[in-house]
């Protein structure tokens, strides 16, 4: 081997390594950086020496700079934050309605219900006292206010999400252009056999991001190009080009509507709710599913509750004699939200006398007595309920709701940290290993330094023999 050999290989030996110590520098230095993969220096031998039939091994280069990477984990762990998006969001949003229909604290309907049947019983036992009458009029506003209440509560609930979609709808258009300038520069330094781990590393952040956010599945193309697409197949990211979700007003709900720019129009609402995974998917859920069924639900029960009542006092005779008017109406006439719309009457408001005690034009208490009796009528489900025991299963329903919005975060939660320890045992820099290789390749760096002096060495005694 010649001196010269010796040369290069000690020059190859040295670039490697402290290439090396700089990439294990940077390990270190980023320990406590989210989202960065651990980088490794791959060593290769090169050139070669032949000696008969032999040959050597002379040098040594390092070819690239290896992300330590798992793709199988990477889509797990964005499979799961897209359950747990999806639950985060339901969660969330359960919790404000909890707020609303309080049944622990003072206010409950429970308790303005027992007081409307206990008033009317007063009035039957006593079908003239003009204070039990006033007390059926405040009793019965109250009570008209807080159905007005819960379902004006559901709906500001449901216009509070649908301006929460707007944001979340911003932020995935942000993220996909995110994605698709980072395909763009990952092409551009792929296709000059450079490294693109860095870019790697933020591409794969944007993407849990976006997981999170939205429902949807992804694959790496030829050029390593993230390319995303939609629960129903249409894509959001294809190469280097974006599309954005779009909102529209849908007529008959005053909500919005999902829809993808590059697409027909059609509605994306049913496709991003249908695999229950992404915030965006749980705010629509809650929004056109779980609260308006709450509402139905609600409607239902003050329908059957005003029809109830209504019927009673109509078949009755008022204080002067005169034959009884509905009891409660809606604001609208033609409502189907009977909650949001109930109200006393007007003209028993102004005047209390038109409140139906009697059965007959002599005054008894007949009537009144009958209207408190509904409380243990099965008047609800087809007759298979009381007004309080289907106000009872609703709000039971509700606890059961919120309880396993809660559970499945807790549970979703669990998982997706397991997965991110797995993929930081993969991917997470360990300081007692940097240090080691740091010590490992400083010998090494210090071990070619020998070799260069032992080269001049060899140079010098060379040229002594010369002269």
């Amino acid at each position: 081997m010649s001196i010269s050999t010796i040369l290069n290989v000690t020059r190859n030996a040295l670039f490697a390594n402290q290439l090396a110590i700089d990439v294990t520098g940077g390990n270190i230095a980023n320990v406590n950086t989210e989202g960065y993969s651990r980088q490794v220096p791959v060593f290769t031998a090169t050139g070669n020496v032949q000696a008969g039939a032999a040959s050597a091994q002379l040098s040594v280069e390092i070819t690239k700079i290896q992300r330590m990477f798992d793709s199988f984990t990477e889509l797990q762990s964005a499979q799961q934050i897209q359950r747990l998006g999806y639950c985060e969001a339901r969660n969330d949003i359960l919790k404000k309605v909890e707020t609303v229909f309080n049944e622990v604290s003072g206010g409950k309907l429970s308790d303005a219900l027992n007081e409307f049947w206990r008033a009317w019983s007063d009035l039957a036992s006593n079908p003239t006292g003009q204070v039990e009458r006033h007390a059926i009029i405040a009793i019965s506003q109250s009570l008209a206010d807080q159905f007005n209440f819960f379902a004006d509560q559901i709906y500001n609930i449901q216009v509070s999400i649908d301006n929460t979609i707007k944001d979340v709808i911003s932020e995935i258009n942000n993220l996909t252009s995110e994605i698709a300038y980072l395909n763009t520069r990952i092409g551009q330094i792929s296709g000059e056999s450079g490294e693109a781990n860095r870019l790697l590393d933020e591409r794969s952040k944007l993407l849990l991001k976006l997981s999170e956010l939205l429902d949807c599945h992804y694959i790496v193309d030829e050029n390593n190009a993230l390319n995303i697409y939609l629960p129903d197949g249409e894509a959001i990211v294809d190469g280097v080009t974006n599309y954005d979700l779009r909102l529209v007003k849908n007529s008959s709900s005053t909500f919005h509507d999902v829809y993808l720019s590059n697409a027909n129009q059609t509605v994306l609402n049913s496709f991003l709710t249908r695999g229950e995974r992404g915030r965006l998917g749980g705010l629509i859920m809650v929004r056109d599913d779980k609260l308006e069924d709450y509402r139905d639900k609600l409607d239902e029960m003050v329908k059957g509750f005003m029809k109830s009542v209504n019927e009673i006092h109509v078949s009755g005779y008022d204080q002067y004699g005169n034959p009884g008017i509905c009891f409660f109406v809606l604001r609208t006439s033609g409502s189907e939200s009977y909650a949001r719309d109930i109200m006393l009457n007007p003209e028993i408001v102004g005047d209390r006398g038109k409140i139906v005690a009697s059965s007959t034009v002599n005054g008894n208490g007949e009537k009144a007595g009958e209207v408190a009796a509904l409380k243990d009528k099965l008047i609800m489900s087809n007759g298979i309920e009381t007004i309080g025991s289907y106000y009872a299963s609703f709000i039971g329903e509700i606890a059961r709701d919120i309880s396993q919005a809660a559970r499945s975060v807790d549970y979703h939660r669990t998982v997706y940290e397991q997965l991110k320890q797995q993929k930081e045992s993969i991917a997470g820099v360990s300081l007692d290993e940097e240090m080691i290789n740091l010590v490992k390749f400083q010998l090494a760096y210090r071990a070619a330094g020998k070799l260069c002096q032992t080269a001049n060495d060899l140079m010098e005694n060379l040229l002594e023999l010369v002269k």
